[in-house]
């Protein structure tokens, strides 16, 4: 088995452009963009249990919606535009609500680029075991090439033998893994609070096999993946309301009222998480099995904001889907989309500690149905974070996007009216790009040939 996942990438915010972290291939087209409409949220239902109040929820189909931009290209587009403008553009306003300029891009045509452990200005390719949700593989920078203008990430069998921690013996000993992968952050080193992330990917492996798990993902920079100290009470924390719960079960917490770690008083911090994508491929598909009451069988790509404190009480059961007043109001599906039913959140408890550091953190998440296109070709996959924002009472979202078709989005009011005390996060996050494998990711399925 040899596998590669490829991608470009493009990253635009609030904020005027850094030149230094735009790669001068990225096409003067891309230097602005606003963002995408989307339909009216319809609000979750049981399908067992339907509050007379709500309709039962359908797929709500995308509607495109151009809206005018803000100024003229720098330079004449490579190809005209789809559809015509809805009013005159407007010169004067640069900052014009929803317009968005380029801070990062990395279109990937050096090749031979280096990511090892200080090669890189905007990228490290990790070099370690993983020992995150039962992965089977280890990290090597030497799985990360530029080759013919695009990022390939290879998984493949391979043999590694390491020395490292056993958090179970609690000691150091000599290991094996026998597949061999990739991740590469831009974590200490590019970071972004707010914006538009927009990268296109072509998808590793075989569309109805399963066994790797690959994923394009946002990280609160406070932790850094793999690093599993760093997260201990950190991720997925986005809350900065002081409660009994927060000021023993999150480490930085809004209770502190001293200036701590070079930080604020009385703002709570943690390393929330936007996944853009989680890929699983197999053969089981809607309706059946494990996904009998979905909608959306395999290959999906889940789109998720991991995000704590979680719910404690009257959570929805894994397979089910969630009766009145048990999940998130606000969120809104795509066509061919489904409420993620299979998972809801983790119960974070780590050794040594007493009960009451313990808490949940929710997978507030929807599946998308992929088919066997997106493991042949690059396929644009896009997320637009608004911030929370007090002046115009806006409680901020997440917004999702494939191939520039709505997907899912979040409405930060029905993070706020949870009433845990989360809220969308506001912190500054760090780009992500890997392949895993785990056998907790699917039924596991791998041939491997010589």
């Amino acid at each position: 088995m040899k596998n590669s996942l490829k991608a470009v990438l493009v990253l635009t915010m609030c904020s005027y452009s850094i030149s230094s972290w735009i790669d001068p291939d990225t096409p003067k087209s891309q230097y602005t963009t606003r963002k995408r409409e989307m339909p009216t949220p319809d609000p979750i239902t049981s399908k067992n249990q339907k509050p007379e109040s709500s309709p039962t929820m359908v797929p709500t189909p995308h509607k495109k919606v151009h809206a005018p931009s803000a100024k003229p290209s720098a330079s004449p587009t490579e190809s005209p535009t789809e559809y015509p403008t809805l009013s005159p553009t407007k010169l004067e306003n640069m900052e014009t609500p929803g317009f968005y300029h380029l801070i990062m891009s990395d279109e990937f045509n050096v090749p031979n680029r280096r990511f090892n452990d200080g090669f890189d200005p905007k990228w490290t390719a990790l070099n370690k075991n993983d020992y995150t949700n039962g992965a089977l593989h280890y990290y090597s920078p030497d799985n990360i090439v530029t080759k013919d203008g695009d990022l390939q990430i290879t998984t493949e069998a391979k043999t590694t033998v390491f020395a490292g921690f056993n958090d179970t013996l609690g000691k150091d000993v000599i290991s094996t893994k026998n597949f061999k992968s990739g991740m590469l952050q831009s974590w200490n080193k590019f970071c972004f609070t707010g914006g538009i992330v927009e990268a296109e990917i072509q998808l590793p492996g075989k569309h109805d096999v399963a066994g790797l798990w690959p994923a394009f993902w946002l990280l609160g920079n406070i932790a850094r993946h793999t690093y599993v100290g760093s997260t201990a009470h950190i991720w997925p924390w986005s809350s900065n309301v002081c409660t009994d719960k927060s000021r023993s079960a999150q480490r930085i917490n809004g209770c502190m009222s001293s200036l701590h770690f070079d930080l604020e008083p009385n703002v709570g911090r943690g390393a929330p998480e936007i996944d853009i994508f989680e890929v699983q491929a197999g053969p089981i598909k809607h309706n059946t099995a494990q996904f009998l009451e979905s909608s959306v069988g395999q290959p999906f790509a889940s789109t998720s904001f991991q995000v704590a404190p979680g719910r404690s009480k009257n959570r929805p059961g894994g397979g089910s889907w969630p009766g009145p007043g048990q999940w998130y109001e606000g969120l809104t599906g795509g066509t061919n989309t489904s409420l993620n039913i299979q998972f809801y959140g983790d119960y974070n408890h780590f050794r040594g500690d007493s009960d009451d550091k313990d808490y949940w953190s929710d997978a507030v998440s929807y599946n998308h149905q992929l088919d066997e296109t997106f493991f042949q070709r690059k396929m644009k996959y896009r997320v637009e974070w608004e911030l929370p924002d007090n002046e115009t009472k806006s409680d901020g979202y997440i917004r999702w996007f494939i191939n520039d078709r709505f997907v899912f989005s979040i409405n930060g009011t029905g993070i706020v009216n949870a009433g845990n005390g989360a809220t969308i996060s506001t912190e500054p996050m760090y780009l992500i790009l890997n392949t895993a494998v785990s056998t907790q990711w699917g039924k596991f399925l791998i041939s491997v040939s010589s």
